[in-house]
């Protein structure tokens, strides 16, 4: 039988034993503080406290989330806006670049709209909304000073953001000049249709009365006809006829899309994935926000337990790394308006700090990447522990930051372990350098409707799931190709997971090489297109 003795004790000795030490993570009561009226997201990783998210109790409603593909980023992201349908009913919609959240979206009960596949935008448009009636006693006016501002809804406010909207996306930035022509000929293009610019419009306006890009465009093309070789026209005239392609009105369509076919009761997600280039995606997703933004501005403050709107941009980057976007604008006046902001990516270096500084919460799932860990430490003063743990997160795990309204109470990040529904497996397409995530039930339905088999849609899925849910898109195409697909189909396919065009190439030349048994090396021409070639 042992006997306890006592034993001569250093203090280093005992502070290195750690046995009162408090566990790096926030005390319970401020992580239960909201268990009645918050959302829960997960429980914490060291002593499993169940966390709870309130914006109330937080510096604002907005949230910042980094982690790379497969890391479990967009399941908390779908959990989270489904909690806060159902629990405060606060509808969400959903900026998706890259089509991600359609099949999710539909599942759900949700709507999905397909822009440039159906739907298009005026993005000159600038009637006012429908009035929205006020069905809280609660609700006050606004104080900001263009809410209610006959202003807001001036062509020329309107051009004022469009022009903004160029700048941002890096056509007319440091061009003075050009920008002042593209204000001018818009304003024209209102003059010839009887509508001042200084003149408020009415919502009862037809939307044929608006004049759209291609009527600027066509005024530029002959003021160019009488002033030959100036390059600041010519800059204007290009950077319209980039957002007018031939044969498209993606931003010149008459009766386009407006904020109330966007806005309305559970998840709505604009699909921006049909559009050409990275450029046309942005600058639909600036547009939407500004008329967000000025929607936010009219509202008034909610004093109500709940979020009137919850806005969701995820891999915006190109919209996100700008000071002057208006998701910055949001960020910064969306709590007073009750409006919240879910920014995401995979990479923290496509964010700006300021995006990282005033977000209330933050959470970075894995981050593979030195370099995307140690921008993440030195952003937001993160001990170098928990930034080399970023790189070993399970699935579902991530590093959490709230930013409590108090400023007493430290903002410390930990771990916390995301609970919900099970997450919807995802598969990774490996092409070259790039990883392609796409979902199980996606890719069995793309593959249903190429036509195949049960089996052959499981002998696909049986070949991701051997290889670790990662499989090479060589391997993909060999078994479609075996399966009597012509390559267009392939293409087609390949195309609508995401791949691009210059990997594509670069596949069906090894398939061909391989099928003649040489080496790519020693192909003269390898020819890829949609369609066989006529003689």
């Amino acid at each position: 039988m042992s006997v306890l003795q006592p034993q001569s004790l250093y203090s280093r000795d005992l502070a290195r034993r750690r046995i009162w030490v408090r566990p790096p993570e926030p005390p319970a009561h401020l992580l239960l503080a909201s268990s009645d009226a918050g959302l829960y997201l997960g429980r914490s990783r060291l002593m499993a406290v169940p966390v709870y998210w309130d914006f109330h109790t937080l510096a604002n409603p907005h949230l910042a989330v980094v982690g790379m593909t497969g890391s479990g980023k967009s399941y908390f992201i779908k959990a989270f806006i489904t909690r806060a349908w159902h629990q405060w009913a606060t509808p969400s919609l959903i900026l998706d670049w890259a089509g991600e959240y359609t099949p999710w979206v539909e599942q759900a009960g949700g709507r999905v709209v397909p822009l440039a596949r159906g739907a298009g935008l005026n993005v000159l448009d600038c009637r006012p909304e429908k009035k929205e009636k006020r069905k809280r006693k609660n609700e006050t006016a606004p104080a900001h000073p263009y809410s209610h501002s006959p202003f807001a809804h001036t062509p020329r406010f309107r051009i004022e953001q469009l022009v903004e909207s160029f700048k941002i996306l890096g056509g007319l930035d440091g061009h003075p000049r050009a920008a002042r022509i593209l204000q001018e000929v818009m304003q024209e293009s209102f003059k010839r249709r009887r509508l001042a610019p200084d003149k408020p419009l009415k919502a009862s306006l037809s939307s044929s009365r608006l004049p759209t890009l291609r009527d600027a465009l066509i005024l530029l093309k002959k003021r160019a006809k009488k002033s030959k070789d100036d390059e600041e026209l010519m800059l204007a005239i290009s950077t319209l006829e980039f957002f007018c392609p031939p044969g498209a009105d993606y931003f010149s369509r008459s009766g386009g899309l407006r904020l109330d076919d966007l806005i309305g009761s559970g998840v709505v997600s604009v699909d921006l994935s049909g559009l050409p280039h990275e450029a046309h995606r942005s600058l639909a997703g600036l547009t939407i926000l500004q008329m967000l933004k000025e929607r936010m501005r009219s509202s008034g403050w909610s004093a109500s337990r709940s979020l009137r709107l919850l806005v969701v941009a995820d891999e915006a980057w190109k919209i996100a790394q700008d000071e002057r976007s208006d998701l910055v604008a949001i960020l910064r006046e969306g709590r007073k308006y009750a409006f919240g902001l879910i920014v995401a990516s995979q990479n923290p270096t496509d964010l700006s700090k300021t995006i990282f500084s005033n977000a209330g919460t933050l959470l970075a799932f894995r981050l593979s990447l030195h370099e995307y860990r140690e921008s993440l430490r030195q952003s937001l003063q993160i001990p170098q522990g928990l930034s080399d743990e970023l790189e070993r997160l399970p699935v579902g795990c991530a590093l959490l930051r709230l930013g409590w309204d108090r400023p007493d109470e430290a903002a410390a990040p930990f771990l916390v372990r995301i609970e919900g529904e099970e997450p919807a497996r995802s598969f990774i397409m490996r092409v070259g350098d790039m990883d392609i995530e796409v979902e199980r039930e996606v890719l069995r339905k793309r593959l249903w409707r190429l036509g195949l088999t049960d089996p052959q849609i499981s002998q696909v899925c049986d070949a991701f799931e051997r290889a670790d849910r990662t499989l090479a898109a060589d391997e993909l195409a060999r078994l479609l190709l075996g399966w009597g697909l012509s390559r267009s189909v392939i293409l087609s396919f390949m195309r609508g997971i995401g791949v691009p065009e210059e990997p594509l190439v670069s596949l069906f030349s090894r398939l061909a090489a391989r099928s003649l048994g040489v080496s790519p090396n020693e192909l003269v021409l390898i020819e890829v297109s949609d369609e066989p070639k006529k003689n």
